[in-house]
C-alpha cells in the first residue's frame, strides 16, 4: 500500500500579540525554528476499520529525522538522529531544531522503522537495518502492528522559511486483511484463531537518500521504494503471525482485521491463512497457482466465507486504487 503520509513534524512557534493607537495586529516573531507538520493521504474504496492508522502516525510512535546541508558539491550532515514522537493528532513532541544562519537549503530523511538511534550522535544508516514485524499482531490496530509499520520520506532542497515542510512517507512493507463470514453449517466464527502462515518476519532496510520514491511516474516511484527493503533467508525461518478475529454478515461493508509483512514471495499451493474454530475444525487457505509475490507498499484483502466443510476465499490485491484480484478456494484438514 503506497500509503502516503503527508506529515508534518510540529513544532512549537511563539506567536506574540502588539498593539498600537490604530489597530491590532499579530506579530509572528520567528526565530528560524523548523516547522513540519503530518497528516496522512488515503483514498479509501469502502469504509474499513483497518485504515484508520494510516492517516496518522499513531500516538506514541517515534519518528526519527535526519537534516543535511544542501550543499554543493556534496550534502554534509547538519541534525543526527532528530527523535520526534507522534501524538496521534499530526502533531510530534522533540527538541527544537532550527534552519542554519549561512542560507543552506536543507535535505530531509525521516523514518519510522523498530530500531533505535541515539539522538543528535546516531548518523544516517548507511547499512541495511533489520527491521522485524511482530510474531502476535493479534490487538487489531494495537501497538505491535503500529511497530510493525515501516515508514520512510525524504524531501530535499528546502529553503529557509516559516512554513511548515511536508514530508511525504510511504510504508515500504505489506498489509493483510482478513474477514470472516458465516457459511454453510454455521459455524461459530466470534472465537476462531486467525494466522498467517509462512512467511518470513524480518526485512532487511536500507535507507537511501538519492531514492527516487518522489518520482511523479507511479511506476519509477514505485520501483525505488520497494528497492529499499528486502526479505533475507539466513536466520528468518517462516512463522506464523497471529492476527485479531472480525467476523461480518456482508463484505460490501466488513471491518477488517489487519497485520503487517515482509514483502516476499510465497510459492503456490503454500498454506497462507488458517482458520481454527474454538469447537473443532481447522481451514486453509493456499496460495493460488503461479506463486503469491507480496510487494512493498500494497495491501491484499482477504473475504473468507467460513462453511462447515471449508472455506471459500476471494482476494483483492489493492493500492489506494485496485490493481488486480485473485480467487480461490480452502480446504480443512
Amino acid at each position: 500500500m503506497k500509503a502516503k503520509l503527508v506529515m508534518t513534524l510540529a513544532a512549537a512557534t511563539m506567536i506574540l500579540a502588539g498593539c498600537n493607537n490604530d489597530e491590532n495586529e499579530i506579530t509572528d516573531y520567528w526565530n528560524g525554528e523548523i516547522r513540519l507538520t503530518s497528516g496522512v493521504t488515503v483514498q479509501q474504496t469502502r469504509a474499513n476499520n483497518s485504515d484508520v492508522p494510516d492517516k496518522q502516525i499513531a500516538d506514541g510512535q517515534t519518528v526519527y529525522t535526519w537534516v543535511d546541508k544542501a550543499t554543493a558539491p556534496d550534502a554534509t550532515e547538519y541534525i543526527k538522529a532528530w527523535s520526534l514522537t507522534a501524538q496521534g493528532d499530526g502533531t510530534f513532541t522533540g527538541s527544537s531544531q532550527y534552519y542554519p544562519t549561512d542560507g543552506s537549503n536543507l535535505d530531509f530523511y525521516a523514518m519510522h522503522v523498530n530500531s533505535t538511534f541515539a539522538e543528535g550522535t546516531s548518523t544516517f544508516p548507511t547499512s541495511a537495518i533489520t527491521h522485524t514485524v511482530a510474531a502476535d499482531q493479534s490487538t487489531n490496530l494495537g501497538t505491535a502492528y503500529l511497530n510493525s509499520d515501516l515508514l520512510y520520506g525524504l524531501k530535499k532542497g528546502v529553503a529557509r522559511s516559516k512554513n511548515e515542510v511536508d514530508l511525504t512517507f510511504y510504508h515500504l512493507l505489506s498489509k493483510v486483511e482478513i474477514t470472516l463470514k458465516q457459511g454453510a453449517g454455521k459455524p461459530a466464527l466470534n472465537r476462531a484463531t486467525v494466522t498467517i502462515e509462512n512467511t518470513r518476519l524480518k526485512a532487511a532496510f536500507t535507507p537511501g537518500k538519492t531514492a527516487d520514491i518522489n518520482n511523479a511516474n507511479t511506476s519509477t516511484a514505485q520501483t525505488a521504494r520497494a528497492g529499499l527493503v528486502t526479505c533475507p533467508t539466513e536466520d528468518n525461518a517462516p512463522a506464523p503471525i497471529k492476527i485479531a478475529t472480525e467476523v461480518t454478515n456482508d463484505f460490501s461493508s466488513a471491518a477488517y482485521a489487519a497485520a503487517i509483512i515482509v514483502p516476499q514471495t510465497v510459492a503456490a499451493d503454500t498454506k497462507f491463512i488458517k482458520v481454527a474454530l474454538e469447537d473443532g475444525g481447522t481451514f486453509y487457505y493456499k496460495i493460488p497457482t503461479g506463486d503469491l509475490t507480496f510487494q512493498s507498499g500494497k495491501k491484499y484483502q482477504y473475504n473468507i466465507t467460513v462453511n462447515q466443510t471449508g472455506l471459500t476465499v476471494t482476494s483483492e490485491i489493492k493500492d489506494w486504487e485496485t490493481v488486480g484480484a485473485i480467487t480461490g478456494n480452502a480446504e480443512m484438514e
